[in-house]
């Protein structure tokens, strides 16, 4: 990256100064990025060699470089060959109970808290949302911090606690006592009433049965849940399984979905009512694509993945195929057939597909199983730019944050890939720079403190 001024003064990663008499105005905080391809994240065509202008961690204009007048005393920066593209959204994270070998409740610290929200953001991943396992006010002391510009990472936010029978919500032993557990209907209506007096973002319903191991939350429960939820202006994300219950949430006023079903492809009338009642659907396949595999995938070998993560750690996952047999991965490999097939179904239709990969949960590792994620969107029949949108501006809207675009007012939190994504959607994992509220993070900085940590 070659970085110059436009004229006298300019601003890059440091202060630089010119020749000549000191100025009387300060210098520029402007610094444009010329010469890349520019992926925005609205669906629209790549802009090849444009220009992207920053001020004060705002995006202030974007386009081709004809079309964009750089001010004067601005910093430039030279990204030709580059490809630049927004930071991810992630819908669908659990932060704070992973920790090197260890994947326990008593690892949710502060400490820890903060090194996963670093390791979200070393993989582009610019926000997540912790999608119902904040037991307490951490999560929210954090999201606070960060909005006064004292803590960096990757942008948190929360839907604090979940919603699920008693002792039945996440299928994670640590993560399950994080869940308000209820078992009548002025129960939950008390509790959804609790939850919105909290700085949550949205409230989350398991729907699960867990193959008949724990007891069901059911219409009973979860649609005074929505209701009320609704009355206090919350969007409601329901975990679900089961094709009809995912037909009768529907018909309840879920928001959205945290899964696609998973017991059967999804049916046209299925299809038709997402799209009809505008539900939102998280495909969430790389923590289901991994039953069909008998023997580790490829991207256990990644050496991006070692970059955060302990050979120690890489090793256990590698072990946990160790007991599959093929005759299971074939029986997996036509359920997740299925799942993609529904997913194909859903973009066919129109229906709002965004990124929710479930990371935090033990081995599925922060950050950098997003791009997995969008790997695998595209392997199921969606284009790469499909899969950006879903990644980027599609989770930003659900949520309601200026990022997730590259556009005039938007936050510049940005990727700079060494490969274009468009020409296969791997190379999101090509990552030269992150850049969160404009500021380049110290990706460096970050790997060296993690490297030879288990």
């Amino acid at each position: 990256m070659t970085i110059r001024s436009t004229c006298a003064v300019g601003l890059a990663l440091t202060a630089v100064a010119c020749s000549g008499p000191a100025p009387e105005a300060p210098l520029s905080t402007v610094v444009a990025y010329e010469g890349a391809t520019l992926i925005t994240g609205d669906g629209g065509p790549p802009i090849g060699g444009g220009v992207l202008v920053v001020d004060q961690g705002v995006i202030t204009d974007v386009g081709l470089a004809a079309n964009v007048t750089i001010p004067e005393g601005a910093t430039v920066v030279d990204l030709t060959g580059k490809t630049v593209m927004p930071t991810l959204v992630d819908l669908h994270g659990h932060v704070g109970y992973q920790r090197g070998l260890s994947y326990d409740e008593a690892n949710y610290t502060r400490e820890n808290l903060t090194d996963e929200l670093n390791r979200y953001a070393y993989y582009g991943v610019g926000t997540i949302v912790s999608m119902g396992t904040d037991p307490g006010d951490l999560a929210f002391q954090l999201q606070a911090e960060q909005q006064a510009g004292t803590l960096g990472g990757a942008r948190l936010h929360t839907a604090y606690r979940g919603f699920a029978r008693p002792n039945a919500g996440p299928g994670a032993a640590a993560l399950r006592a994080s869940a308000y557990g209820v078992s009548t209907e002025e129960e939950a209506r008390a509790l959804v009433a609790e939850l919105a007096e909290t700085p949550a973002d949205f409230v989350k319903i398991w729907v699960d049965d867990r193959g008949g191991r724990v007891e069901k939350l059911t219409p009973d429960l979860y649609r005074p849940i929505i209701e009320e939820a609704h009355a206090r202006g919350l969007q409601v994300i329901a975990h679900v399984f089961y094709l009809e219950d995912a037909r009768e949430l529907v018909e309840a006023g879920v928001d959205g979905f945290a899964h696609l079903v998973r017991d059967v492809e999804m049916d046209d009338d299925l299809v038709a009512a997402i799209v009809e009642h505008d539900v939102f659907v998280m495909p969430n396949l790389a923590i289901s694509e991994r039953g069909r595999h008998a023997e580790p995938p490829a991207w256990v070998d990644d050496p991006l993945l070692l970059e955060s993560v302990s050979p120690e750690v890489v090793a256990r996952i590698r072990a946990s195929f160790d007991s599959r047999t093929s005759e299971g991965a074939a029986r997996a490999a036509e359920s997740y057939a299925a799942m993609q097939r529904s997913l194909k179904k859903l973009a066919d239709a129109g229906a709002r597909v965004v990124l929710g990969a479930d990371t935090g949960v033990q081995d599925h590792i922060q950050g950098f199983m997003e791009h997995r994620e969008l790997e695998l969107i595209v392997e199921a029949g969606l284009s790469p730019g499909d899969a950006i949108v879903a990644a980027t501006s599609a989770p930003a809207q659900v949520l309601g944050i200026d990022t997730g675009l590259l556009a005039p007012g938007k936050r510049a939190d940005f990727l700079v890939l060494d490969a274009n994504p468009m020409y296969g959607i791997i190379n999101t994992r090509q990552i030269s720079a992150v850049y969160l509220n404009g500021q380049e993070l110290d990706r460096g900085a970050l790997r060296a403190g993690w490297q030879g940590n288990p």
